[in-house]
């Protein structure tokens, strides 16, 4: 039996079985093999996928287009959620202000010049800004998972997972800002101030649903399958914040950093604190397994689907040529404003963790999303994922292929 698009043929049931546990598959043995080769299971699985689409043309990039920015919002939830509960209230509060500094200044600094390449390459205006926004913010996603495996002092570490998860925050909010201009909105300074607004709100609603939610967890303790309904409030959460006009992204991260957090945050804000120690640890640790299980499933196949649907074969000179002096300014940009944090002592590290950090600057899931996002709602647009991609492959090549601090096997 086949499925159908049209006229188009799809796979096979069995070959699609087949297909999808070849690629799980894969991804295991990238991962196992990351620590010994150095070669980001990311770019194996997009290089898989640009193998199956545009070359051998096994799967078809025009149906995949229709379920790569859906895995893709969904693995950017999961990966979101998943930081948050890895976040310890105390650290975040001391860490913040380094943090949101880091991460404002380098999406500033990185939109500029991204920008400033485009109009230089002659780009219209519109596509320049674009790119701008959608290659600006660092990977949380990458970040992430990545950054407790570096054996960076823990403060520090705190410092960078703000860092990413701010900037793909910046970035969501940024490029709808600028498609909101872009296509006849108008009026960008007062919808800035709104989604300024639109974040804080974001934060409170999590925070408060963040707090409701253990309790009913309590009342159902002896039900199974407690993870899935928590990832479901987490999806319904999302999806609420974002028809509400306000980040889902920030909403989700909060909502993981309030449960991981319930102790601290009920005794900040002087609220009872009976059944919470008891019901921590088990929910956070039970959460963990599950999403991070469901995290490595859904990124699987979403950059199997990016490599599927960019088409790199017909990118030109003039393409690469942009990404790679737009990296070389990243590069170039991030180690001058670490450097003057460090001299200022608004980020004191040691030097081998300078090095760490500065190079701790990889692209990736939030950038294609955005990538995609942008020429779906503003035509004429078509290099953008093509020039965000080879950028997302470029950096991630720079950032796994520092060899002078070795991975900590725990992920």
């Amino acid at each position: 039996m086949d499925y159908r698009l049209g006229e188009l043929r799809v796979v096979t049931v069995h070959a699609f079985l087949a297909l999808l546990g070849g690629l799980l598959v894969l991804a295991f043995v990238a991962e196992g093999a990351f620590n010994r080769l150095r070669i980001p299971p990311v770019l194996v699985l997009m290089a898989c996928g640009f193998l199956l689409g545009p070359v051998f043309k096994l799967l078809p990039v025009a149906a995949f287009l229709e379920v790569a920015p859906h895995f893709g919002a969904l693995a950017f939830l999961l990966i979101l959620f998943e930081g948050g509960l890895d976040l310890h209230l105390p650290e975040v509060i001391h860490r913040f202000s380094s943090g949101a500094r880091l991460a404002s200044f380098g999406f500033v600094m990185s939109a500029f010049f991204a920008a400033g390449v485009g109009l230089a390459f002659g780009w219209p205006l519109a596509s320049a800004v674009l790119f701008g926004l959608v290659v600006a913010p660092i990977s949380g996603a990458v970040v992430l998972p990545l950054a407790p495996r570096l054996g960076l002092p823990q403060g520090l570490a705190t410092v960078v997972v703000l860092e990413g998860a701010l900037a793909d925050v910046f970035g969501v909010l940024g490029v709808s800002v600028a498609l909101q201009f872009f296509t006849g909105g108008g009026l960008a300074g007062l919808l800035a101030l709104g989604s300024l607004a639109a974040a804080v709100f974001s934060v409170l609603l999590a925070l408060g649903v963040g707090l409701v939610w253990p309790h009913a967890l309590r009342a159902l303790r002896e039900r199974s399958y407690l993870d899935v309904l928590t990832f479901g409030v987490a999806l319904a959460l999302w999806g609420v914040v974002e028809t509400l006009g306000a980040s889902g992204a920030l909403a989700v991260l909060a909502f993981g950093l309030t449960l991981a957090n319930e102790r601290e945050i009920l005794g900040l804000l002087k609220l009872s604190e009976e059944g919470v120690l008891e019901l921590e640890a088990d929910v956070t640790s039970s959460l963990h397994r599950f999403i991070g299980q469901l995290t490595f499933l859904v990124r699987t196949f979403f950059f199997v689907f990016l490599g599927v649907v960019v088409q790199l074969h017909k990118a030109n000179w003039a393409w690469f040529a942009a990404a790679l002096v737009t990296m070389a300014l990243f590069v170039l940009g991030r180690g001058g404003i670490l450097g003057r944090f460090a001299r200022t002592g608004a980020l004191p590290m040691e030097k081998a963790d300078f090095r760490t950090v500065w190079m701790l600057q990889p692209r990736g899931l939030v950038n294609a999303v955005l990538a995609m996002q942008a020429t779906h709602k503003l035509g004429g647009l078509d290099l953008l994922p093509a020039v965000s991609i080879i950028i997302v492959v470029s950096n991630l090549l720079v950032v796994f292929g520092l060899r002078g601090r070795p991975l900590a096997n725990s992920a």
